[in-house]
């Protein structure tokens, strides 16, 4: 007997849970990141499959913080010219930064470590040359996103600064490093008749999760980790209490840590319709539980119809999202254009402060220049509005 989800593979072995999952290990040899499988002992049968799960998720969480393969590790530094990058960054770098990583990170910087490693992995530090450093960097943003390139910078950067530090090198060769031109990304928005034919196409709940999507402006981490005990129907807000990344479940999110002490960052206003609405797709108490299946507490407000597990963003934008863009010939549908038109639709309605507050960035920079698009309609109501101001005498009552 064997129970499958979306957090591993959990199977009843010997009377007791077993789960089995899969992790990414970066090998430094080869800059390839390596999938490799592994299993444990989560508790007795006796164990609830929920419970199970949940003790299966913290597994994961936990093994998903050792980013390479273990080698062996010199007892005794001594600063050897002809190590290779590859090495210097195993044995050198690395260690003194994983603490600071969470989870989600660990990821993040085996994909930025493959691309450095896959052209400068066996070069020796001291062979390491700005000029053709740069010239790599210019033809990767040829290729890549703004934040890859960015990414692999700000690397190169702390690696060869580390290297001086510890010295291996006199000096830093990637310290003057440009940050290249990259191709500019369209940050599309929809408008408010785009928004409405978008979810005419889907169906009862994907069309509620979409609207609490936009009008809570949450991140797919955030959006999909909801259950029923974060809704507060008397209040009408959310509150975020965990996330879901490949996944997992984890107990904080983006910009908070699982031990946040700002509220802002965790309180999410939901529009009083909107509530409204959510309360009555819950539906009424019968006795002392819901009426309808996977409406506890503790499930997920948007849920798999079969076991109530949390849906996947890929599985969304595969299936729902990108088949309503292409019969509405939208140039891009994703979550992120719905968080974007969040913010650039607020423009009217309130200060970025307010717009700050409800996309809980912790800088209105942020805010103000990556999301908040601008209206050439809305530019030009404040251009009439102050040159009438500025030129027109006010009528006398």
């Amino acid at each position: 007997m064997s129970k499958r989800g979306q957090q591993g593979h959990l199977r009843i072995e010997s009377r007791s849970w077993v789960g089995y999952w899969h992790v990414d290990v970066f090998d430094f040899n080869t800059g390839t990141v390596k999938r490799k499988q592994k299993s444990k002992r989560v508790g007795p049968q006796t164990l609830g499959k929920f419970e199970a799960r949940k003790l299966l998720a913290a597994e994961i969480e936990r093994s998903m913080v050792i980013p390479y393969e273990e080698g062996t590790q010199s007892k005794h530094h001594q600063a050897d010219p002809g190590m290779t990058l590859s090495q210097f960054v195993q044995k050198r770098w690395l260690p003194l930064r994983e603490a600071r990583l969470r989870p989600s990170g660990v990821t993040s910087a085996a994909y930025t470590l493959s691309h450095i490693l896959k052209k400068f992995g066996l070069v020796s530090l001291g062979r390491l040359d700005k000029v053709e450093m740069q010239m790599w960097l210019n033809s990767l943003a040829e290729r890549y996103a703004k934040s890859t390139v960015l990414h692999c910078l700000f690397y190169l950067r702390s690696i060869c600064e580390e290297a001086v530090d510890q010295d291996y090198l006199q000096k830093n060769p990637a310290k003057r490093l440009e940050a290249p031109r990259t191709k500019h990304v369209e940050k599309t928005t929809l408008t408010p008749e785009q928004f409405r034919l978008v979810i005419a196409e889907l169906d009862t709940m994907h069309s509620l999760m979409l609207r609490v999507c936009v009008a809570c402006a949450l991140r797919p981490s955030e959006l999909l980790a909801l259950r029923w005990r974060d809704f507060d129907f008397a209040a009408c807000t959310f509150t975020l209490r965990e996330t879901v990344y490949r996944g997992v479940l984890r107990p904080f999110t983006k910009t908070t840590e699982a031990d946040e002490e700002d509220a802002t960052l965790l309180t999410v206003a939901i529009p009083d319709a909107l509530a409204q609405e959510l309360n009555e797709f819950r539906g009424p108490m019968a006795g002392n539980s819901r009426a309808k299946d996977f409406m506890r507490d503790e499930d997920f407000i948007f849920h798999n119809d079969e076991r109530g597990n949390f849906l996947h963003k890929e599985n969304i934008l595969h299936r729902v999202l990108k088949p309503v863009q292409k019969k509405l010939g939208l140039p891009v549908l994703n979550f992120q254009v719905m968080r974007r038109t969040m913010a650039t639709l607020s423009q009217s309605s309130g200060s970025v402060k307010d717009v700050q507050t409800h996309l809980r960035h912790k800088s209105p920079n942020v805010t103000a220049s990556k999301y908040m698009q601008s209206i050439p309609a809305s530019s030009k109501r404040m251009v009439n509005s102050v040159y009438d101001a500025l030129v027109n005498k006010p009528s006398v009552v």
